[in-house]
């Protein structure tokens, strides 16, 4: 009966530590603080088992008969095993030993070395950030974007079978700015139906002109997070890579649409603590092709390998700890840290995110914007003094406050060398009925409309289709209208803090907004002129040339 007992004990361990591996997929390696709180669990339980073996057997009751009396004694086990005093050592001396480790290699005594993890680049706003350019403005965010693209669900075979993911991933493709998101099985007997298929479909949602596409794969996927057994991506990346610490891998798909999930690949900075990427894993969820790169190597079509906590965390880093922890916790000199707000924004095709820097007090101003880029994780620092993203967006609900609309995260634009924020107003059922532009610089100057293209176009003089898909739906024709014409009458207005020329020609009015790339003679224009311009939306003309009337 012991040795029954013994063995069910000793088969419990097992289980119990190879379920627990299953689940948590813990590097096994010794530089990861995971690896030594699965051995600690391991060894614990050990320690209870053992002990609960231990108080088994020290009960066992011997009787021994003298004529009508009884003796009664225990079966020898007074003293506790050693193996079980070293397993109970062992575990407080590993306690004690991670505690230790992890105090000495807080914050409070390594603040200079958090500090200089990163290195930051200082730039003027005006001068070094670059201007927006519209054809890739990310008009949408993830709560849109994720009910633009559910609603493509029913158009694919065996709809009752899968879901879509809530992944809705920000990258590029191109140079354009798309959320993806693959399918999913929906609960475990529709994976059980489905596997040997595979997944044949995700679902990517154009940013800035809102279309979205559920783009069929030409070999569906075999690997996702949604798998149940060994095509799982975390379990299928770590069997292949045991000792390699990685993060949860994250979909993505290069410019061609290939599907693959992208592991982050992280080394510790200071003995178990603070983990920061070296590299990553990318597995073809296709072909379950696996291969590591360094982070010089990483191709350019991946757009995410650090994360925003980890972004945000050297960033606070870095403007928190340059003069020590405890200047941090009494004078607070030059303490700065990033705002409770950020978003991504495209620039060519590379993901940056962005966020503002204050100071340690946290008022509604900012110091300047931060700007990451997500592949490389490099920083810069655009100094300009203006207000926070939260102060812009309760400026913007503010403008409409009678419709109760509320502000979603702003988008940082640079329109005119001048520094806006971009605000979508939605209403209570998540539809974005309305945006607005707010001054960075004076948060209480807000313009708002209800059409993107309108509101854009009173700040810059280019063409602002794009923004409606026109000019990249395919269903639009790019080549613009040219209007020749003769001023028969002319009026100025004010609007935005811009002159509008309006120009009366054949009985048709059209709009010049004036601008740096305006022509130089549109001041002095008067009836009689030539005017030449593409048409774009609600009658403004871009491109203008003006010749003067001819006097004799």
């Amino acid at each position: 009966m012991k040795r029954v007992i013994k063995h069910t004990l000793i088969g419990a361990w097992w289980l119990t530590m190879l379920l627990s591996y299953w689940f948590c997929l813990s590097a096994l390696n010794p530089l990861s603080m995971d690896f030594w709180l699965f051995l600690l669990t391991a060894i614990i339980l050990a320690f209870l088992l053992m002990l609960a073996w231990y108080l088994n057997c020290s009960q066992d009751q011997v009787v021994h008969r003298k004529g009508r009396r009884k003796d009664v004694t225990t079966d020898g086990h007074s003293h506790m095993p050693k193996s079980l005093k070293w397993l109970g050592i062992v575990s407080i001396v590993l306690i004690f030993f991670l505690f230790l480790l992890s105090f000495l290699n807080s914050r409070m005594f390594r603040a200079k070395d958090y500090a200089n993890i990163i290195t930051v680049k200082e730039a003027d706003f005006t001068a070094d950030f670059p201007e927006t350019n519209i054809s890739t403005l990310a008009l949408l965010d993830r709560a849109s974007a994720e009910k633009i693209g559910d609603t493509y669900l029913g158009t694919i075979d065996k709809v009752s079978q899968f879901g879509i993911s809530d992944d809705y991933r920000q990258i590029a493709i191109g140079d354009q700015p798309y959320r993806v998101s693959p399918l999913e099985y929906k609960n475990f007997w529709k994976w059980l139906s489905n596997r040997k298929e595979g997944i044949g479909y995700y679902v990517k949602v154009n940013q800035t002109t809102g279309k979205a596409e559920l783009a069929r794969l030409n070999q569906p996927m075999k690997y996702s997070d949604s798998e149940y057994a060994f095509r799982d991506t975390m379990r299928y990346l770590r069997f292949r890579y045991p000792t390699t610490i990685f993060g949860d891998p994250s979909f993505e798909v290069d410019d061609e649409g290939n599907p693959y999930y992208i592991a982050t690949v992280y080394q510790p900075k200071f003995m178990l603590s603070s983990n920061d990427p070296t590299g990553a894993i990318v597995l073809d969820a296709v072909t379950g092709e696996t291969k590591e790169y360094s982070l010089e190597t990483i191709p350019k079509w991946i757009d995410r390998v650090f994360s925003a906590r980890n972004v945000l965390s050297r960033i606070d880093d870095y403007y928190t700890y340059q003069d020590g922890f405890w200047n941090t916790v009494f004078s607070q000199t030059g303490v700065k840290k990033t705002t409770d707000s950020y978003n991504y924004i495209s620039i060519g095709s590379d993901i940056y995110l962005y966020t503002g820097i204050t100071s340690a007090t946290a008022d509604s101003s900012n110091l300047g914007f931060i700007l990451v880029n997500m592949r490389t994780r490099e920083v810069t620092n655009y100094k300009l003094a203006s207000a926070t993203e939260t102060a812009a967006q309760e400026s913007a609900e503010g403008e409409v406050q009678e419709k109760g609309y509320a502000a979603t995260a702003p988008t940082l634009v640079k329109l005119n060398n001048k520094a806006y924020y971009l605000v979508s107003l939605k209403d209570d059922a998540g539809l974005v009925k309305s945006y607005a532009t707010v001054d960075a610089e004076d948060y209480q100057q807000v313009t708002v409309n209800n059409d993107i293209e309108t509101l854009i176009a009173q700040f810059i003089d280019v063409d602002t289709s794009a923004l409606s898909g026109a000019a990249l739906s395919g269903k639009a024709d790019n080549a613009a209208a040219v209007i020749t014409g003769i001023v028969d009458k002319l009026g100025t207005q004010m609007i935005a803090g811009t002159t509008v020329y309006y120009i009366e020609s054949d009985g048709v009015i059209y709009k010049i907004k004036a601008s740096k790339d305006t022509p130089d003679q549109l001041p002095f224009l008067k009836a009689g002129d030539e005017f030449t311009g593409q048409l774009s939306k609600d009658q403004y003309l871009n491109r203008v040339k003006i010749t003067p009337k001819q006097t004799e």
